[in-house]
C-alpha cells in the first residue's frame, strides 16, 4: 500500500486496508471518542472573517500537486471544479529514511510559493473557486498529541495563507500510513478538533475543514465521527483509488453507505480518480456515481485524484461529473 500511496501522493491513508479487508468496516470497536472537546461557542459564532462565503452545496473538486507545475498552473483548473485542493504542507524538519512523518514540532511547511504563487492563488479564488490547503500526504503525516505541537501547527498554518493571500479551509491528509493508532487516538482526535476550532475562530464560521480517508480504515472514521460531533467538520471524503479492489462493481456504492450512516449524506464526498491508471476508470465512475446519488441525493459531492491528470485527459472527468453531479 505504500508504494501506491506514493504513486499519488494522496490519501489520508488511502489505497487497500492494509490487511487486504475488502469489507465495508463499522466504527471502531474500544475506540473512545467522548475525548473530543465540544465545540467552542467562538468558532460557531466568529463572523465570516476574510470574506469567506460557504462552500459549494454540491462539491466538486480536485487535488492540484503542487511540485507538478511546469504543463499546468492551478489557473488552468477547469471553472467545472468548484474546489481545489493544493497539495501539499508537510512537517517541518529534516526527513528520516525519506520520510517527513511525525518530524519536528508540529510546525508545517509549504515549499512551493515560487511554483503556486499569491497571485494565481487569489485568480481562482476570485473567479469562485474554493482553495482548500492540504496538510500531510504519503511519507508527511503527522500525530498531533499535545496543545504544544497544535499550537506550533495552527501559527504555522495561518502564516502559509497569509503568504498565499488567504485560503478558504484545511484538509487533513496527516493521519496515513498508521500514524493514528489506538494508543494515540484520543489525544490526536481532540488536538484535531481544537486546531479545527481555532482556524474557525480565526477565519469564520465558513472556513472549510475537509479530508481525505480510507475508506475502511475503522480509526479514521472513528476520527471523521469525533469531528463531526464536535461541530468542526465541512465533510469527509474518502478516497476509493490506489488499489484495483475499489474498480468492483458497487464497491464505491457500498462504502458510502457506511459513510453516510456514520456521518450524515451532507458530509460526505467520494474520492475517485481521473485519468490517473491506479483507480476507477471513468465508466467506473459513471456506474458508482449514478448508484450512489440515487441511494444519497444529498450526498454533498465527489472529488478526484489529480488536476493535473484529469487535464492530460483533457478535463474528460471533470465535464462529464460537473454534468453528472446533480
Amino acid at each position: 500500500m505504500a508504494a501506491a500511496l506514493s504513486a499519488c501522493g494522496g490519501g489520508g491513508g488511502g489505497g487497500a486496508p492494509a490487511t487486504g479487508d475488502v469489507s465495508s468496516a463499522p466504527l471502531a470497536t474500544g475506540v473512545s471518542t467522548a475525548a473530543a472537546p465540544a465545540p467552542v461557542a467562538a468558532a460557531a459564532a466568529a463572523p465570516a472573517a476574510n470574506g469567506l462565503s460557504p462552500m459549494p452545496s454540491k462539491v466538486l473538486g480536485c487535488y492540484y500537486t503542487a511540485w507538478d507545475t511546469g504543463s499546468y498552473k492551478i489557473t488552468d483548473v477547469p471553472t467545472d471544479f468548484n474546489v481545489i485542493y493544493l497539495f501539499q504542507c508537510k512537517p517541518s524538519g529534516s526527513a528520516v529514511n525519506g520520510s517527513w512523518n511525525n518530524v519536528g514540532d508540529g510546525t508545517f511547511t509549504f515549499e512551493f510559493f515560487n511554483d503556486v504563487t499569491r497571485a494565481q492563488v487569489q485568480a481562482v479564488r476570485a473567479r469562485g473557486q474554493k482553495v482548500i490547503l492540504t496538510v500531510g500526504g504519503a511519507g508527511a503525516g503527522y500525530a498531533w498529541d499535545n496543545r504544544s505541537k497544535s499550537t506550533n501547527f495552527v501559527a504555522s498554518f495561518k502564516a502559509i495563507a497569509d503568504q498565499l493571500g488567504g485560503v478558504d479551509g484545511i484538509d487533513f491528509n496527516n493521519y496515513e500510513a498508521g500514524i493514528v493508532t489506538a494508543a494515540n487516538y484520543d489525544a490526536v482526535s481532540a488536538e484535531m478538533v481544537w486546531i479545527a476550532q481555532q482556524l474557525k475562530a480565526a477565519y469564520g464560521a465558513n472556513f472549510a475543514v475537509t479530508s481525505p480517508p480510507a475508506p475502511n480504515d475503522t480509526l479514521s472514521q472513528s476520527l471523521m465521527k469525533a469531528m463531526k460531533d464536535a461541530g468542526v467538520l465541512t465533510y469527509a471524503a474518502p478516497q476509493f483509488y490506489d488499489w484495483s479492489g475499489f474498480n468492483a462493481v458497487g464497491y464505491i456504492a457500498n462504502g458510502i453507505d457506511t459513510w453516510s450512516k456514520l456521518l450524515g449524506e451532507d458530509s460526505v464526498a467520494v474520492g475517485m480518480s481521473a485519468n490517473y491508471g491506479n483507480g476507477p476508470s471513468m465508466s467506473d465512475c459513471n456506474r458508482e456515481w449514478s448508484s450512489v446519488k440515487a441511494a444519497h441525493p444529498g450526498i454533498r459531492g465527489m472529488f478526484c485524484w489529480s488536476a493535473q491528470t484529469n487535464l492530460q485527459g483533457n478535463n474528460a472527468w471533470g465535464s462529464a461529473m460537473k454534468a453528472a453531479l446533480g
